[in-house]
């Protein structure tokens, strides 16, 4: 490549970007922080799905929340753990790493 091909490189810009007016870029920082408050705030829909029929996790981690109250009502939960086995169709859960428990589904 010859100098007098990179001058012309230099020369043949494409153009950019139109620059935004300041309402456009008001609008889109309102749309930026709403997607940032979404992704800040995110509860992801996780499915199991095993032998043709689907399972709901976040209906399965309610149900063990659920029956652990059933039975301990004044412990607050403050952490939980699921273990699946679809092959069961059972849920096995220990809240608080103490209590331990089982559902079906």
């Amino acid at each position: 490549m010859s100098v007098k091909d990179s001058d012309e490189l230099k020369e043949k810009k494409r153009p950019g970007r139109k620059p935004m007016t300041p309402e456009e870029k008001a609008e889109a920082a309102i749309i930026r922080a709403a997607e940032k408050a979404m992704a800040d705030n995110l509860r992801p829909e996780i499915f199991m799905q095993y032998q043709g029929e689907q399972t709901d996790m976040s209906t399965l981690l309610e149900a063990a929340k659920a029956d652990f109250r059933s039975t301990r009502k004044r412990i607050r939960i403050i952490n939980l753990k699921l273990y699946v086995k679809p092959e069961e169709r059972t849920a096995y859960y220990v809240i608080n790493e103490k209590y331990e428990g089982r559902i079906s589904f």
